[in-house]
């Protein structure tokens, strides 16, 4: 079995060394080839040092760097550009949900599209107490879905989770993605949907970030992200 795992980070220097030596544990545990691209979107801190520290010492790494600080989903399609495996798993530099990352493993077997679904019906999220800001970041993740499905004709409820892997198409480098910072995700979900492809969804336990880098309340960031998912909307 062989894999192409791409991570995006900006700004994860304090953590960043940390979480990969927990992948590459996980991954030489198991009998599987693989490969890590790593994208740095034009940090701001010493992240790019940290990922030139980790690919002196592992030979498997590929370490891209944005010329500019561009997007999220430009740093995935940049990163599934440069794989070389069919089999892709797309992952946050936090490595969330990442006891799950064996069964989006095992199901790539037999699925084209794997994904963790936080809206699952079996999915759980551990916050017992929740604060202003987590209620308000669920609150307005089903806002925005049920404004997907009304729109698109997709029944996920989860579209934005980070950790998902898929079966590359072999005409992946002529797809034409609209999304650059936010939405490569929808579009992958949509790609896969509708050329018929096998979906697995899977549910998983969460909690909700007490300090995120989603700003609920920056204007210009939120007029940026309705823009761009009108884009794709109507595309």
């Amino acid at each position: 079995m062989e894999y192409s795992i791409i991570i995006p980070c900006f700004n994860s220097q304090s953590y960043i060394e940390k979480k990969f030596n927990i992948l590459i544990k996980f991954l030489n545990k198991k009998d599987v080839r693989y490969e890590i691209i790593i994208i740095d979107d034009c940090s701001d801190d010493k992240t790019f040092n940290k990922l030139l520290e980790i690919n002196k010492k592992n030979n498997k790494t590929i370490i891209i760097k944005n010329i500019r600080n561009i997007g999220k989903s430009y740093s995935l399609i940049k990163g599934i550009g440069k794989s070389k495996y069919k089999k892709i798993i797309l992952i946050d530099s936090d490595l969330p949900y990442f006891y799950r990352l064996n069964n989006i493993i095992l199901a790539l077997e037999k699925y084209d599209l794997v994904m963790i679904d936080r809206r699952h019906q079996k999915s759980k999220n551990l916050d017992t107490k929740k604060k202003l800001y987590q209620f308000l970041r669920i609150i307005i993740g089903i806002v925005f879905n049920k404004i997907l499905r009304l729109f698109l004709p997709i029944n996920y409820k989860d579209t934005q989770a980070g950790l998902k892997g898929f079966i590359k198409p072999n005409n992946f480098s002529s797809l034409k993605f609209i999304s650059k910072r936010f939405f490569f995700d929808l579009e992958l979900i949509l790609f896969f949907h509708y050329n018929k492809k096998k979906i697995k969804t899977i549910p998983v336990n969460f909690r909700v970030s007490k300090d995120s880098s989603i700003k609920i309340f920056n204007i210009n960031k939120n007029i940026e992200i309705l823009k761009e998912l009108y884009k794709v909307i109507c595309k």
